[in-house]
């Protein structure tokens, strides 16, 4: 899953999570009779398990169930007694039942449920939300809408039926057996998987879809859904290498996709970036983008990293919290691969680079292991990552790709640990690299080397003679690893030696028999090892390196280490890198560190029409002030390809000539911005601000609920910006901040708390909130937000 940080902390509750959930029977099958009320937010649904019980004399089945209406349980052909907490539903059997002996239950009940399965759109009184049905398993999230055992830990074959008016798509995991019409005109729409997977993986996806049906060449079906509206603008571009994908992927994997289908679908208002359901991906519908919104954030990787989890999550599945890293983290360095696969070894080394960062950031707050129940997202999809790469590196492509193929088969449709991947090690390559998984998987922290250099004579013989010390802290204890050492001359020639770092300290001697005078060192040559560097290097040693390192992230750290060099020392080699790169970050770097001198009109000029809009970003977002002589050339970024780009212009050159606002206006008129209106909201802002009633207007219809929560998002924010909070905003503001999506409440949250700090505004929010009858959950949220002392309520609930 593309994630938030909300789904790991139900996931990571405890050092319990260390051991896999005991189990009392074994799980074979699911059928899931389900029929909605979705205006009330209601399910209706029959649930039958088959099961096989795993001790003796079972008397009781407790079963995950949170906040469900239980109506009737029934055990053979009769009903049977059960006890509810609010949490777990215990069933009675009338007689134990037989270890090892199938048997089946089912279980009649409704849910209103807040989580686990969502209601979009069908209270927007407007009648423009989209409306729609969708789920979120994990982590343990279905028990709020089926009684169920509710870990990953148990894999069974699910089937479901799922009745719902007839306009409507419905997509659910596995094969569509058949579509029966019903007499009040409804479908029944019944999918049924064909091999088992964890129940966290069952989904449903309800609403208003076309369907791109396209095939693999081994013949995989590929079904690809849409909105109808959005068919001919963001179809291909939503879509883009998806088959192709799947092809370098199984090719590279050598066991085939393990479905029997695949199907993507997006939805509104989702809580996280995507989610791998079995043969059914959902992602958010802010990928589902057109040919502009795709040059600023596409769905492609985030594609790359649901499908890669088809194999390693749903195929061969963590057992515990503690090892989801064998998810996560091989489903992120899947996706790196393949978008190297596609766009080249730079987009896989800057894919390297930003995932140590990320892990590097995180090892700066706690030293925790990957193998760790709270290990945390940077490690389980990042480091776990970088941790993956790095095999791949140290033991060779060969032995890599022998040892994973060899993992998938020896674990199909199973759960797997850690030490699973260990063993591949040992089966399929004779290897045990207790070592590796030790320091990089079982122990926390990173390396921090510390390195200086010097040309020696010794025997009549010249040397590079080069200290290398591991200073991170004790605790973390010392990491052994192959590194590259490269020495290169300023004839463009180069030794390298791959030397083994193990010890605190170590010399190593490179030899230079000609002599010839040293140009730059580098340590770790291509990035390729997650670690910390302390090497200090003066201006031309890295100038020399910016030109001539043939890999990418060794030119970039040359370039992160120019950062705080006076402009007139690096300039004109600068201005000849960002003539010889040809990847967007290392020109987007220089043009930041350029923007400090002024006089370099005609290359700021070259700039505005750098082909990546990522670069043109750069330039916006660091040159300050914008010059008047450049207002011509930076207005031709308000019709700009890129919608972030566009919008950016908007704001600096609004800022920058306020006496040209009114053009600007006219000038982006037709331009909304795909994901999250960006450039209308922005163009809405400033209108409001020069005292346009009917911005403010449109404004808080935009935060309103007929809109997705980006939209909302950006228009909140506008307010914000503008210090302005009209009437009419109050409602959507309070429904945002009881969102079920984290990421829009958060948004609401944000901006109440800056409006609270004004006593104006903190009467007109605590007015608001008092002519409002609230539920118990909904005060529970509000009245410490805006500063109520703890209600009675709480005690009065304790003691129901």
């Amino acid at each position: 899953m593309r994630a938030t940080l909300g789904w790991l902390g139900s996931l990571f509750l405890s050092a319990q999570s260390f051991i896999p959930r005991e189990r009392q029977v074994d799980m074979q099958h699911l059928r899931l009779v389900v029929r909605f009320a979705p205006e009330r937010g209601v399910v209706y649904g029959l649930a039958t398990f088959v099961f096989q019980p795993l001790r003796p004399n079972l008397e009781t089945l407790a079963l995950d169930a949170v906040k469900l209406q239980i109506e009737e349980v029934r055990y053979r052909d009769q009903s049977i007694p059960f006890d509810y907490t609010g949490e777990k539903l215990i069933l009675k059997f009338p007689r134990p039942l037989e270890e090892s002996k199938l048997d089946s239950v089912s279980i009649r009940y409704m849910a209103k449920p807040r989580k686990g399965l969502y209601f979009i759109g069908w209270n927007d009184p407007t009648g423009r939300a989209r409306r729609q049905i969708w789920t979120q398993g994990q982590a343990y999230d279905h028990r709020y809408w089926i009684p169920c055992y509710d870990d990953p830990n148990d894999k069974l074959i699910t089937e479901t039926l799922i009745t719902f008016d007839s306009r409507y798509q419905v997509l659910s995991n596995g094969t569509l057996l058949d579509t029966l019409r019903n007499p009040d005109g409804s479908l029944t729409w019944h999918y049924r998987m064909q091999k088992p997977h964890s129940l966290y993986l069952l989904m449903i996806a309800i609403g208003e879809y076309g369907v791109e049906r396209r095939t693999t060449r081994r013949g995989l079906p590929l079904w690809l859904y849409y909105y109808p509206d959005r068919k001919e603008c963001c179809l291909e571009p939503t879509y883009r290498y998806s088959v192709e994908m799947v092809e370098k992927l199984e090719a590279e994997l050598e066991v085939p996709f393990p479905w029997e289908k695949y199907a993507q679908v997006p939805v509104a208002d989702y809580i996280y970036g995507a989610m791998e359901n079995t043969t059914a991906t959902i992602f958010g519908d802010f990928f589902h983008v057109d040919e502009r919104a795709y040059l600023d954030r596409s769905y492609v990787e985030v594609n790359a990293h649901e499908l890669s989890h088809q194999w390693f999550g749903n195929y061969v599945t963590a057992r515990s919290a503690a090892h989801m890293w064998l998810q996560e983290g091989f489903a992120t360095y899947y996706a790196r691969w393949l978008m190297g696969q596609l766009f080249g070894p730079e987009v896989y080394a800057w894919g390297r680079r930003t995932e140590h960062n990320m892990a590097l950031a995180a090892g700066r707050k706690d030293t925790l292991a990957i193998v760790h129940p709270n290990a945390g997202y940077a490690r389980i999809y990042q480091k776990a990552a970088a941790v993956l790469d790095m095999m791949r590196y140290v033991f060779g492509e060969a032995v890599f790709r022998k040892v994973i193929t060899h993992y998938l088969r020896q674990h199909p449709y199973g759960l797997v640990e850690t030490n699973d991947l260990y063993q591949a090690f040992q089966d399929a390559a004779g290897l045990s690299p207790e070592w590796f998984f030790r320091q990089w998987l079982y122990r926390g922290g990173e390396p921090h080397y510390r390195l200086r250099y010097q040309s020696i004579e010794r025997g009549g013989k010249a040397y590079t003679q080069i200290f290398i010390e591991q200073i991170q802290d004790s605790s973390i204890g010392l990491f052994q690893m192959p590194i590259k050492i490269a020495v290169y001359y300023r004839d463009g020639t180069a030794d390298t030696a791959r030397v083994w770092i193990a010890r605190p300290q170590e010399v190593v001697e490179i030899s230079n028999p000609a002599r010839k005078p040293i140009a730059f060192v580098l340590f770790d040559e291509g990035g390729y090892i997650l670690k910390q560097v302390t090497f200090e290097k003066g201006v031309e040693e890295l100038l020399l390196q910016l030109e001539g390192a043939p890999e990418l992230l060794d030119r970039y750290d040359a370039l992160i280490a120019l950062r705080n060099v006076p402009v007139a020392a690096k300039r004109e080699a600068l201005l000849r890198a960002y003539k010889r790169e040809r990847f967007w970050a290392l020109r987007a770097e220089i043009v930041a560190q350029l923007t400090q001198d002024s006089r370099l009109q005609s290359f700021f000029q070259e700039a505005l029409q750098d082909p990546h809009p990522q670069v043109r970003f750069a330039l916006l977002a660091h040159l300050n002030p914008l010059p008047a002589t450049l207002r011509p050339a930076l207005e031709n970024l308000l019709r700009d390809s890129s919608y972030v780009v566009q919008a950016l212009a908007l704001e600096r050159l609004s800022e920058a000539f306020p006496r040209r606002v009114g053009a600007y206006l006219q000038l982006t008129a037709s331009s909304v911005g795909l994901v999250g209106r960006n450039v209308e909201v922005k163009r809405l802002e400033l209108a409001a601000a020069q005292g346009d009633s009917r911005a403010v207007e449109r404004l808080v219809d935009l935060a309103s609920p007929s809109f997705e929560f980006r939209t909302r998002q950006n228009a909140l924010r506008a307010f914000k910006a503008l210090n302005m909070l009209p009437p009419t905003l109050l409602p959507h503001l309070f429904e945002a901040l009881l969102h079920f999506n984290s990421r829009l409440a958060g948004t609401a949250r944000e901006v109440v708390e800056y409006w609270l700090q004004q006593k104006r505004f903190q009467q007109t929010l605590r007015e608001y909130y008092e002519r409002i009858s609230w539920s118990p959950e909904q005060k529970a949220i509000l009245e410490p937000l805006l500063g109520y002392k703890p209600p009675t309520f709480y005690q009065r609930s304790s003691g129901s």
